[in-house]
């Protein structure tokens, strides 16, 4: 959806956002050739977490997803800190 409707993606992202600002998180499923990846926007503390169960030898890092530019240009002005967060790992196939 990101290569696509990246335009569309981020301001969706945007206007869910500022409507759910009560909210502490917002979940953003992504899925990249047939691979999901969970998202999570902390809201009020412009963080977001990214859960990846495929494992990639090392080389999980948040630059690796398109999704991660998007978020970044959805949240501006604030740059939103961006941590992968350690879970049960799939082999990869």
């Amino acid at each position: 959806m990101c290569r696509e409707m990246r335009a569309e993606v981020e301001e969706h992202i945007r206007t869910m956002v500022r409507y759910h600002d009560d909210k502490e998180f917002i979940l953003v499923p992504y899925c990249a050739d047939g691979h999901w990846t969970l998202f999570i926007i902390a809201v009020k503390v412009r963080r977001v977490y990214i859960l990846d169960q495929l494992f990639k030898e090392g080389n999980k890092n948040p630059s690796h997803y398109r999704l991660t530019n998007v978020i970044e240009s959805a949240l501006l002005p604030i740059k939103p800190t961006f941590d992968m967060v350690n879970c049960n790992q799939q082999a990869e196939t």
